[in-house]
């Protein structure tokens, strides 16, 4: 009895060990410091203009790896867009987020129609006495 499981155990290891060693499949997204970027924001310890600058490298990086950048990246970099107050790329992103993950669709329809009605809101004039 022990002799058979000496074999079966003689068998079974090495081809453990030979899918343990096969070459895994490459990631989908090119997440690089997407999620300290998002965290460095929600503490507001990092100035909007330096993150702009570093996702965008980071989406720079995923493109020449041929990679994706992941759900929320596009989000998060409408909002410090919007952040500085450029909403043309602002809008830009969120409808390229809107585009590559569909579920994210309401949300970002909700960030464009907030940002629409907030351009189009006009200040009042102040009348003096």
């Amino acid at each position: 009895m022990f002799r058979h499981a000496r074999i079966l155990a003689g068998i079974a290891l090495p081809a453990i060990l030979a899918a343990c060693s096969a070459p895994s499949t490459p990631p989908l997204y090119s997440w690089q410091n997407f999620q300290e970027q998002q965290y460095l924001y929600l503490q507001g310890k990092t100035d909007p203009q330096v993150q702009i600058t570093a996702m965008e490298k980071a989406s720079e990086k995923a493109r020449a790896k041929g990679l994706s950048v992941p759900p929320g990246f596009h989000a998060h970099l409408g909002l410090l867009y919007a952040t500085s107050g450029r909403t043309d790329l602002a809008q830009q992103e969120f409808t390229q987020e809107k585009t590559l993950f569909p579920e994210s669709a309401l949300y970002m329809d909700f960030l464009l129609k907030n940002m629409s009605q907030s351009q189009s809101v006009t200040p009042t004039a102040k009348v003096s006495s």
